[in-house]
């Protein structure tokens, strides 16, 4: 975490900020052959509960946002894909960070073998249907904003948009 300070553009005043510099992160929507969505189930420090989502994190130093996102595929769930695509990036929070998350989908993704977690990671798997997807997200029974991106770009990937 840094701390800078800032001149406002409009009244010229120091402004103290917090700043988050953090690697770029990836997420991966897989999807099995039968369309179900391997969800990961995890215990999360910052809201202090277990979150439902899809699987994710750092991309390495080195590695491209692809790579990563197949590495964190195949460890967080042990699953493997047949193609992955590239849903664009987005800036996580523009007010304090200054990473991007690249998100991508993962088409025929089968169990490959066991998970390698991180040492700090207790991650649950779980196949959803993509049907149940939405109705899951409006009841409140997925929350997490990055992995609801991630759908959101699926769904306009398959209304015909192209992701820079």
């Amino acid at each position: 975490m840094l701390r800078e300070q800032f001149m406002s553009g409009r009244t010229g005043a120091l402004i103290d900020a917090t700043i988050i510099d953090s690697p770029d992160w990836v997420n991966v929507l897989p999807i099995t052959p039968d369309g179900n969505v391997v969800l990961i189930r995890q215990y999360r420090f910052g809201s202090v509960g277990e979150t439902l989502e899809i699987p994710g994190g750092l991309i390495d130093p080195g590695e491209t946002p692809w790579v990563a996102a197949g590495r964190e595929l195949r460890e967080e769930t042990g699953y493997r894909a047949d193609r992955i695509t590239a849903l664009g990036s987005v800036s996580p929070n523009p007010a304090f960070m200054r990473n991007r998350l690249y998100c991508f989908v993962a088409e025929g993704c089968v169990l490959e073998g066991q998970q390698d977690q991180d040492p700090g990671e207790d991650i649950l798997v779980e196949l959803h249907p993509l049907t149940s997807i939405e109705a899951l997200i409006a009841r409140g029974g997925m929350d997490h904003a990055l992995s609801q991106i991630a759908f959101q770009r699926l769904a306009m990937l398959r209304a015909g948009h192209v992701f820079a």
